[in-house]
């Protein structure tokens, strides 16, 4: 890619300079098949952006062996999405890797990621023992990440000055971000898993619809993951759903819909909570993650991040949409047993390879009453993509949209990973290290409270004023002294009486510096550990109620030693054959583009080059293919393999040209975006003395004797143009295929090539609707 920026410099004479912006990209993981997304984009060689930081849920630390090879290199990571696929890696690579360059993303991806994170930490150490990476490394990796606003254009710095960065809403998840790389005048756009529909709680993507953003890049980095893939119409889907939820629960089954806990769960949620309110259902509906709770709350707070109906919603009625009448929120399996019955569970993970969703498969698949709902294909091996070939195999279209439910009747040896309680010998074994382990512990701790009463007592540098005051609950614990009440003295309305220490008591002194009384500081901490909680009010929201359940939540949390020492716990492991019968169905509420759509928005965008990444070999071809069939899409379309490096730097001659004051003056500039656009006549030379080439003007009177065509710079999309002829009061409507009528007397249209035609009778109308046109190019 070059740059092509014609510089203004007063007082220098004319002269040109060649240069070149070099472009490389590389995949880490996510190319020619559905792993989780990680590349890297090289600037100028000497400028890497890592573009996502995703792994799944095994944490298989070789599948990161070529991000460790870069990770230390990287200048600056761009995070697209709050889940596992996007982000995942990032606080492993954060804590092992040296990964510390700038971090960006969205708010609602930072809260919404993290959450991620925590959620299935909790769900794996509830199964096996696992130290792959600790809660403190989460929290320190997204305590970095730098969030920014969409449409905010933010200039990077250090050995990434000169590039820009703005995010743009992609749909998909709260946050979801569509990104823009500018470099000079060259712009990268990497759009994955973005969302061209609107839903509930999110509008689409601007991909298809901010066209002077995002149009025309020097390069575009996109998915093919439904290239072949059709979706049936929303309304469809949803009739499907809740027709296999109504048709389940009346036959005293449960439903099980296996979620991610951060990003699809909440249109999920707020669907069915919807549905439920409507038609008064009254069968539990309930939301089981390890943070549901705190994962609501910051949905709350996020209004802004969603649909414009969401907010007229909340204007108008100044309710939260996410305040739930119906959903149930729970963080503990066993809390299941609130709601006996039939009931609807939206459960984490959506892989059905850990957490509390693979519970509750293993409990309830094996009942032909219940049902199991797929929203989501899951990650390639994984459980419930091998549920979901097996239902795609089974199952045949009716009249229906939506493939119907099938009977499963399916074995699988599975390797089942749970924590059980100690008993029997086990438990008397525990229980006796335990104790063992505490009079250690005391037997340490006392020889240091002696040796710290020694070194007190020999201190002599202490003020004589130095009254001896300790705190009454710790000395009862260690001292083991008794209080007496002096009957000398009596206590008034403003005073109270002093009782004394009896012997034996060794008096501790108050030590004093320059700035007074020196802190206990290990005395301050449990204070404020016992008696002092600070909560997060993440909605402004009572406060007793979050930590009420938060507490509840660290009661059961498997990563507090305090749970762990009062329940004692081991980890089992071992195989076994399950037999699912359950009812299952896919109906795709994966919040992506489909096939259709996006071999419609991609020719749209108009890209100079295309990477093509995140898919399967036989998606990515197709996708490839149908842009190559488009005559006027690019020729430069690219389907790398994970470990190739591709350089996508364009050889093309343009030039840096200086111009002298008096040729300045004489030019006539057009404004067009950022840019300042002239026409100039004139010839370029390379005189074999001189190493740069020389730009040799056209005299003025043979300027004006040449016969110069008015050129038009710059694209109109229709909708941009609609939107521009409504604000000048002219009514504009679509009618038939890409023609915009205004004022129901002139039409305009594009052609395949993108020329604008306009058509009507010769009115006052016609001639503002012209100009209004010529005013959104550059005229040369």
């Amino acid at each position: 890619m070059i740059k092509n920026e014609i510089l203004l410099c007063s007082k220098l004479f004319h002269a040109c300079k060649f240069e070149i912006i070099m472009i490389v990209f590389s995949v880490i993981s996510g190319a020619k098949n559905e792993d989780a997304l990680c590349y890297l984009l090289e600037v100028d060689d000497e400028v890497r952006v890592l573009l996502d930081c995703g792994w799944n849920d095994e944490f298989n630390v070789e599948d990161l062996k070529l991000l460790r090879r870069v990770a230390k290199k990287v200048d600056a990571l761009l995070l697209s999405h709050p889940d596992l696929s996007h982000l995942g890696a990032y606080p492993y690579a954060y804590g092992h890797f040296g990964l510390s360059c700038p971090v960006y993303a969205t708010l609602p991806v930072v809260n919404m990621g993290r959450m991620c994170m925590y959620d299935v930490f909790q769900s794996k150490v509830n199964e096996a023992e696992f130290n792959t990476f600790a809660l403190d490394t989460v929290d320190a990796a997204f305590e970095k990440i730098n969030t920014l606003k969409y449409s905010q254009p933010t200039s990077l710095g250090g050995k990434c000055k000169g590039i820009t960065i703005t995010a743009y809403a992609a749909g998909h998840s709260i946050g979801g971000t569509i990104w823009k790389i500018k470099k000079d005048t060259e712009e990268i756009v990497y759009a994955v898993d973005y969302n061209h529909k609107k839903e509930r709680h999110l509008d689409g993507t601007v991909l298809h619809i901010n066209g002077v953003a995002l149009s025309r890049p020097s390069l575009m980095i996109t998915d093919a993951y439904n290239s072949l893939i059709i979706h049936p119409a929303r309304k469809h889907r949803d009739a499907a759903l809740f027709e296999t939820i109504m048709e389940t629960v009346s036959n005293k089954g449960s439903i099980l819909l296996p979620t991610d806990s951060s990003a699809r769960v909440l249109e999920l949620a707020y669907l069915l909570d919807q549905h439920w309110a409507f038609y008064q259902v009254s069968y539990p509906l309930v939301l089981l993650t390890h943070q549901s709770y705190r994962t609501i709350q910051y949905a709350k707070s996020m209004l802004e991040w969603m649909s414009d109906a969401i907010n007229r919603q909340f204007d108008s009625k100044r309710e939260n949409p996410f305040e739930f009448r119906y959903l149930r929120l729970c963080h503990r399996h066993k809390d299941l047993a609130k709601y006996p019955g039939p009931k609807v569970v939206l459960a984490s993970n959506v892989s059905l390879e850990t957490g509390f969703a693979r519970e509750l498969l293993l409990e309830w698949g094996t009942s032909e009453s219940n049902a199991l709902i797929l929203t989501d294909r899951g990650p390639p091996n994984s459980l419930a993509r091998k549920l979901y070939c097996e239902w795609d195999k089974i199952s045949q279209p009716d009249d229906n949209p939506v493939k119907p439910s099938i009977n499963l009747d399916l074995s699988m040896n599975l390797l089942i990973r749970k924590k059980v309680p100690l008993e029997g010998i086990e438990l008397l074994e525990y229980k006796s290290e335990q104790r063992k382990k505490h009079e250690r512990e005391a037997t340490q701790a006392a020889l240091i409270a002696k040796s710290k009463s020694i070194i007190e007592d020999d201190e002599t540098d202490e003020s004589e004023s130095e009254v001896g005051d300790t705190d009454i609950e710790e000395l009862l614990s260690t001292q083991f002294d008794l209080y007496v009440r002096d009957a000398t003295k009596y206590g008034g309305f403003f005073k109270q009486t002093q009782s004394y220490l009896m012997f034996p008591y060794t008096e501790k002194r108050k030590r004093y510096d320059d700035y007074g009384e020196i802190i206990q500081v290990d005395q301050f901490a449990k204070r404020i550990a016992d008696g002092i909680r600070e909560d997060d009010d993440l909605n402004g929201g009572d406060k007793a109620d979050i930590s009420s359940d938060r507490d509840e939540a660290e009661k059961d949390d498997p990563t507090n030693s305090s749970s762990d020492s009062n329940v004692p716990t081991k980890y089992i492991s071992y195989n076994q054959d399950i037999k699912f019968i359950c009812k299952i169905r896919f109906i795709d509420l994966e919040g992506t583009n489909d096939g259709r759509s996006l071999k419609t928005i991609v020719p749209q965008v108009q890209p100079r080059k295309l990477i093509i990444v995140h898919a399967s070999p036989e998606a990515t071809n197709d996708f490839a293919q149908s842009c190559l069939a488009i005559e006027s899409m690019t020729r430069d379309i690219y389907t790398p393999e994970v470990g190739e490096v591709l350089n996508v730097s364009a050889a093309i001659n343009f030039y840096q040209v200086k111009l002298t004051d008096a040729l300045v003056s004489s030019l006539k500039f057009s404004k067009l975006d950022d840019y300042n656009i002239a026409f100039i006549n004139g010839k370029i030379l390379f005189p074999p003395d001189y190493s740069l080439p020389i730009l040799d003007v056209v005299q003025t009177d043979e300027l004006n004797s040449s016969n110069h065509n008015p050129v038009f710079v710059g694209e109109v999309k229709l909708t941009e143009l609609k939107r521009v002829l409504q604000s000048e009061g002219i009514v504009a409507e679509f009618k038939g295929e890409g023609i915009l009528v205004c004022n129901e007397k002139v039409a305009v249209r594009k052609t395949s090539t993108g020329q604008l035609i306009l058509e009507g009778s010769f009115s006052d109308d016609y001639y503002k609707i012209r100009s209004i046109i010529y005013a959104q190019h550059a005229i040369l």
